[in-house]
């Protein structure tokens, strides 16, 4: 884990958006001045017409790269796996919203942990979930150091899946090669693609390890962002069958027609 591309989604843009995305960029150039085992490579994923804007906005070239998304499939997943497969060239990668950060040293942090655990497919950092702009926080993904919970700390595994299902990915660290031989995220897959994705992962017996450090800080409920537009668009018992069929949709890597209608419900803790 020398250099590192941090893909950064980008779907639409308003002078909101610039507010939100000069803080995502300033966490990273935060990040290169303590990162002392390579380079962190920003990279903007985005629509022709959102990169142009950006560039009136954030002309330096030499900060980050651009990768065009001509495919008209813009949504998060879709973007992620576009940049992975057409923009991305390092070993690793990892994502950040443009409407979050990460803290000053979590890459830093992060290689420690790597040097003992080469083998490990994904790196979580624990993420601070920020409630809708409120002082109002909590945390995700440290579940897996509590001794009640599992005896293998630090690790997510298939069967800790089994049980649980809140966990967070973007911020983390991925393996390149290991995340195309899954075939990525998928798009189809409504609430519930973090949780299908590691089913996948776990399922072939590839590592995913939570970092004991806070790495990550993650808005939750802002207006007009993902889990907003779920929260208004899905009832609770969709979004409960949504992790339902993610319990059967894992066996496959390819990105399938799917649909809940068919799902009885069945409450995921």
């Amino acid at each position: 884990m020398n250099d590192i591309t941090i893909i950064i989604p980008v779907h639409k843009y308003n002078a909101d958006i610039k507010e939100m995305l000069t803080k995502a960029f300033e966490s990273v150039r935060q990040n290169q001045e303590n990162y002392t085992n390579g380079k962190l490579i920003p990279l903007v994923i985005a629509p022709d017409e959102v990169l142009e804007a950006l560039g009136g906005d954030f002309g330096n070239k030499e900060f980050y790269k651009e990768c065009r998304n001509d495919s008209e499939k813009t949504d998060f997943c879709s973007q992620i796996n576009f940049a992975v497969k057409k923009g991305v060239d390092t070993d690793y990668f990892s994502i950040l919203e443009f409407d979050d950060i990460y803290t000053e040293n979590w890459f830093e942090m992060a290689r420690k942990y790597f040097i003992t655990n080469e083998s490990v497919s994904v790196f979580l950092p624990i993420n601070i979930f920020t409630i809708g702009g409120s002082n109002e926080y909590m945390f995700a993904n440290d579940i897996v150091w509590s001794y009640t919970f599992t005896k293998d700390l630090g690790y997510i595994d298939f069967n800790v899946l089994q049980d649980y299902a809140g966990f967070n990915l973007t911020g983390g660290i991925f393996n390149t090669k290991d995340f195309k031989s899954v075939g990525g995220l998928k798009s189809n897959i409504k609430v519930a693609f973090n949780y299908e994705f590691l089913l996948r992962l776990t399922k072939k017996e590839l590592k995913v390890f939570v970092v004991p450090k806070e790495g990550y800080i993650h808005t939750l409920n802002r207006e007009d962002n993902l889990t907003d537009t779920y929260n208004k668009t899905l009832s609770g018992k969709e979004i409960e069958k949504w992790y339902q069929l993610a319990k059967t949709e894992y066996i496959y890597n390819e990105d399938r027609d799917v649909d809940i209608s068919n799902i009885k419900e069945e409450k995921l803790t």
